[in-house]
């Protein structure tokens, strides 16, 4: 009987991390083919995202947590995404590396495309991540607010110039779900020794059983006196996009609207679910440039775990 209950003793401080800890690993791979068109011909890349998440009970309702992202574009070295969280009745701050507001969430409006090397993309106003402070607050009847400060010298996208600021960009989004609809607003202003940078998002969606709306008016304002318009020009575009799902298809549809280079660009996509966590897809983006044939046709396969 004492060794039942030695042994049911050790068993249980044994098992004590495991029951008060959550640890979970997931990430994808996937191998894409395309035809860049006759300027450019064939080409291949393989793209790997790999995210380890952590938390913990705190009691009282909160909980902290932990997540580090690394991920690979073929071309390009490993970058990793590494932050800190802790939640409750007040809401989510987070601190660390991390994407901004204006990447992480807006930008996915004009990239639901099924490939990962083909979108509709704004290239002008990609404040993409930086060491920040981020606050969102908890829903109030699907109202949520979130505000972030990145504290990294020279956000500007494509820059190599510094600023002394203590905040070198802010951010604050608004947002409102309800009943398959959602509508966001956000606002990001990055400064730079050489001037400031101010994206602003409006984005809406809806859903409607296995059809999914989505719509995204996007403007950069930019005071950055550089020779690279190609990164630093002012820009207003509109994005518009459907996406059904019907049984393991998934078919895609957008267009953009801009005053860059990608005005009158469209994007089609079909996406296959061999399985739960593997998928196969074709893409075709249009480029509409009377000039060159920019063209792009894709196939793909993708990975899950």
């Amino acid at each position: 009987m004492k060794k039942t209950i030695i042994a049911s003793a050790i068993a249980a401080v044994v098992a004590a991390p495991a029951a008060f800890a959550d640890v979970t690993i997931s990430g994808n791979v996937n191998m894409e083919i395309q035809d860049l068109g006759a300027t450019t011909g064939w080409d291949n890349s393989t793209n790997t995202d790999l995210v380890f998440k952590a938390s913990e009970d705190l009691g009282n309702g909160m909980k902290a947590g932990m997540k580090y992202h690394t991920f690979h574009d073929d071309g390009s070295d490993a970058v990793a995404d590494t932050s800190v969280y802790v939640s409750g009745d007040f809401g989510t701050v987070t601190a660390g590396r991390m994407e901004t507001f204006n990447m992480a969430y807006f930008h996915g409006f004009a990239a639901g495309d099924a490939a990962h090397d083909m979108t509709l993309e704004d290239t002008n106003g990609q404040q993409g991540r930086g060491n920040a402070v981020a606050y969102v607050s908890p829903s109030f009847n699907g109202l949520t607010v979130g505000l972030s400060a990145v504290i990294d010298a020279g956000q500007q996208s494509g820059t190599a110039g510094t600023d002394t600021s203590d905040v070198d960009m802010k951010e604050v989004m608004v947002k409102y779900s309800n009943a398959g609809l959602t509508v966001a607003v956000g606002s990001t202003t990055a400064e730079d020794a050489n001037g400031d940078e101010k994206v602003t998002n409006i984005a809406a969606s809806y859903k409607m059983g296995d059809l999914t709306l989505k719509v995204l008016d996007r403007s950069v304002d930019n005071s950055y006196n550089t020779a690279n318009a190609a990164t630093q020009s002012d820009n207003d575009m509109t994005t518009v996009s459907a996406t059904y799902k019907m049984g393991n298809n998934t078919l895609y549809a957008g267009v953009t609207d801009s005053d860059d280079g990608q005005d009158g660009d469209w994007v089609v996509s079909v996406a296959h679910n061999l399985s739960k966590r593997t998928s196969a897809y074709i893409a075709f983006k249009n480029d509409d440039d009377n000039t060159t044939d920019d063209s792009q046709t894709l196939v793909g396969l993708k990975h899950s775990f």
